[in-house]
């Protein structure tokens, strides 16, 4: 999930202190549904051992094609010193594969079939991610572009506290951009709110915020939150407040929520990734879920994306 090879699901940490020792709701009941059936269907476990052997069988053939991949990239072996480990490794590997091939139609089709499954929601999230990447990337402005924009066009700046959550990096959001393309008006105040998950338990007070003033009215806040505090973005702003950022006490949270589709003239395939991909993102867990911001003060701004 964090390297954007999967879909956001809920995950609930165990320990207060060590980071990773986690509980996933979802994974932990498709995992029981699947065992039920797998059970009732096959009714014995001799049953179950042409899935068991290609399961394992396929697994030592991918760790090796893995472990080659390492030794070229990685440890920077040569083609013949790799070649020569992994051509031994393979020679097992290869045999212990083509002997299960003959049980895939007695189970073996089991774990391939979810290994194919699983790949497919992988990739196609990967795809997706990185297509809504670059999308905003090319409907982003540079910070002085934009902010040169807000003068020229006189841009007016009305009374409140616009909370952007978004991830700035060196250029200004689309939902800022197309916020403001949109309504012709901005509040005095503009927050751009970064949230950031460390991999400590609690993070310290004094750690909480970091603030930074881009311009006249317009400050980035980045805040940080250990793996087991739950957020509370109102709170933080109050502590942004302390801080100089002139917070009024109603502010106004805006987020995105995108419908994504695929273009016209996409092949088939494509098209159907990206409806895939869609699928899976309105279904997926979303962090702003459990920021504690209030119902009455959260804006979404809906937006179509053609990938």
């Amino acid at each position: 999930m964090q390297l954007g090879w999967f879909p956001g699901v809920r995950i609930r940490q165990t320990s207060a202190e060590e980071y990773g020792q986690i509980y996933v709701p979802f994974v932990n009941w498709t995992m029981m549904a699947f065992t039920v059936a797998l059970t009732v269907g096959f009714g014995s476990s001799d049953r179950l051992a042409g899935a068991y052997g290609t399961a394992v069988s396929t697994t030592m053939v991918l760790t090796t094609a893995l472990l080659y991949h390492v030794m070229r990239n990685r440890w920077q072996w040569s083609l013949y010193q790799a070649a020569a480990v992994i051509g031994v490794l393979l020679a097992v590997d290869l045999a212990f594969f083509s002997a299960n091939l003959l049980k895939i139609s007695e189970g073996g089709w089991i774990p391939l079939t979810f290994g194919v499954l699983v790949f497919i929601i992988m990739t196609t999230w990967h795809y997706g991610v990185e297509a809504m990447h670059r999308r905003n990337a090319a409907r982003s402005q540079q910070p002085t572009e934009f902010f040169a924009r807000l003068r020229s066009d006189n841009v007016v700046r009305v009374p409140g506290t616009a909370v952007f959550l978004t991830r700035l990096g060196n250029a200004i959001p689309p939902i800022i951009v197309n916020y403001v393309t949109r309504v012709r008006s901005l509040q005095e105040t503009v927050i751009a709110l970064t949230v950031s998950f460390e991999d400590v338990p609690r993070v310290q007070s004094k750690d909480r915020v970091r603030i930074e003033e881009l311009d006249d009215g317009f400050w980035h806040v980045t805040v940080h939150f250990g793996f087991v505090e739950i957020p509370d973005l109102p709170a933080v702003l109050t502590l942004a407040k302390k801080d100089g950022v002139p917070v009024l006490d109603e502010a106004s949270y805006y987020i995105a929520r995108d419908d994504l589709s695929g273009r016209k003239h996409r092949n088939p395939l494509s098209r159907w990734r990206i409806t895939l991909f869609s699928f899976m993102s309105r279904n997926s867990a979303h962090a702003i879920d459990r920021f504690k911001i209030p119902s009455s003060a959260l804006v979404e701004i809906g937006r179509r994306i053609e990938l």
